[in-house]
């Protein structure tokens, strides 16, 4: 494969991720706390000389809050500040801003796939289907408290990497601090911080640049055939 054909190639691999992380946003665009992932392409020098390797596509995460809306459910917590809430899953401890929590068989507070939301002794036991939440996060069922839910924070939430439904993994070597500035909101959630205009924006010029390199190569493609075919004559 020629040089030209292979950075071709890439250019297409790398603005298809990007349509595929654009499409995510719009379709997450009404997850409560969901946050934008952010298409980054990056360019690397091969060598000394400055020869550029084709390009490659990375994201980051938009840090962004969403509005917060009330909902009135007991169950339905929203961080106010920086900080997230921490999830177990059976791929380990996950963070999360997502707080549309619900109470499972065993009357543990879980998340919407089941996971269970963590306090600072572990999973989170309620007998009262309608718990009280104080600002600090402090659990109660009737006057009794039970916990008090775990709030970290990172000190930059661009490096997070999604895991799915709405939850987060720390890069390798980084560790999440408590986050004593943070206040929860009983009965809100955190909206979305996709702007749906913008991301219909971005898909069109992501789908205008897919067009424009698939005409360069059925173009290229015609040009080595006719190349070939002359060269091919006696």
């Amino acid at each position: 494969m020629s040089d030209t054909v292979g950075a071709i190639a890439a250019a297409l691999h790398a603005d298809a991720e990007a349509m595929r992380v654009v499409s995510l946003n719009v379709a997450n665009a009404q997850t409560p706390a969901y946050r934008r992932e952010i298409p980054v392409a990056r360019v690397d020098y091969s060598d000394a000389a400055g020869s550029l390797k084709p390009p490659t596509l990375a994201t980051v995460v938009d840090s962004r809050a969403g509005t917060l809306q009330g909902t009135a459910q007991p169950l339905d917590l929203a961080i106010e500040g920086k900080g997230f809430f921490v999830v177990s899953t059976a791929r380990g401890e996950v963070l999360t801003r997502r707080g549309d929590f619900r109470l499972d068989a065993d009357g543990r507070v879980v998340t919407q796939s089941g996971d269970p939301v963590l306090g600072t002794g572990g999973a989170i036991v309620v007998a009262d289907q309608r718990p009280s939440v104080a600002l600090d996060g402090t659990v109660r069922a009737g006057d009794a408290v039970v916990d008090r839910l775990r709030i970290v924070q990172v000190e930059s939430e661009a490096t997070l990497t999604p895991a799915g439904n709405g939850t987060y993994t720390l890069p390798e070597g980084v560790e999440a601090i408590d986050s004593p500035g943070a206040r929860v909101r009983q009965g809100f959630l955190e909206t979305s911080n996709v702007e749906s205009v913008n991301e219909t924006v971005q898909m069109m010029d992501v789908m205008r640049r897919l067009e424009m390199a698939q005409r360069f190569m059925r173009g290229y493609d015609s040009m080595m055939e006719q190349a070939i075919t002359t060269l091919g004559r006696p």
